[in-house]
């Protein structure tokens, strides 16, 4: 009788585990189907984050949380700049560079557990000699990302702040 029970228990157990399993792995495939990549492309490069928007950070003309950041100017050509920045996103987990061009890097960035993905976006422009950058981060799902986002842009910011650029005119 004992044997029978530990049996059942074991039987329940394994079942409550393969429903969890099967529960997260739906969860998964619900949020990437739900929110696919979409290439952010150079033109169509965010001009403002949705009005209110809790999921979304910029650093660009119209500012969106990002500390009213409005660019970030570098003494240097912009693939010294880009470089940089791919070396940031690359050494990030969870990160997925879309697409790079001469001015521009689109990644998507990946939650932990359930992965939900977030757009991170990076504009250059050359002006008066000086590498200007804006920077766009965003939630493809929800109202709110709980501040990821904007503590993403943070963290950015600082690094690129910090780092030793090669002093050139901006190309």
């Amino acid at each position: 009788m004992k044997f029978l029970k530990i049996n059942l228990l074991k039987r329940r157990n394994i079942g409550i585990t393969i429903f969890i399993l099967v529960t997260y792995v739906t969860a998964v495939i619900s949020i990437q189907i739900i929110g696919p990549d979409s290439l952010i492309i150079p033109n169509e490069f965010p001009e403002e984050c949705p009005k209110d928007s809790m999921n979304c950070t910029m650093i660009g003309p119209q500012p969106h949380r990002g500390e009213g950041k409005t660019e970030l100017r570098f003494n240097s050509n912009l693939s010294d700049v880009i470089f940089e920045v791919k070396n940031w996103i690359n050494d990030q987990p969870r990160t997925e560079i879309l697409g790079e061009w001469d001015n521009q890097i689109h990644a998507v960035f990946r939650t932990m557990i359930l992965r939900f993905p977030d757009d991170f976006a990076i504009n250059l422009h050359c002006e008066n000699d000086i590498s200007v950058m804006y920077i766009y981060s965003k939630s493809r799902m929800g109202i709110s990302d709980l501040g990821v986002n904007n503590e993403r842009v943070s963290l950015f910011t600082k690094h690129m702040e910090n780092v030793d650029l090669n002093s050139s005119i901006c190309l």
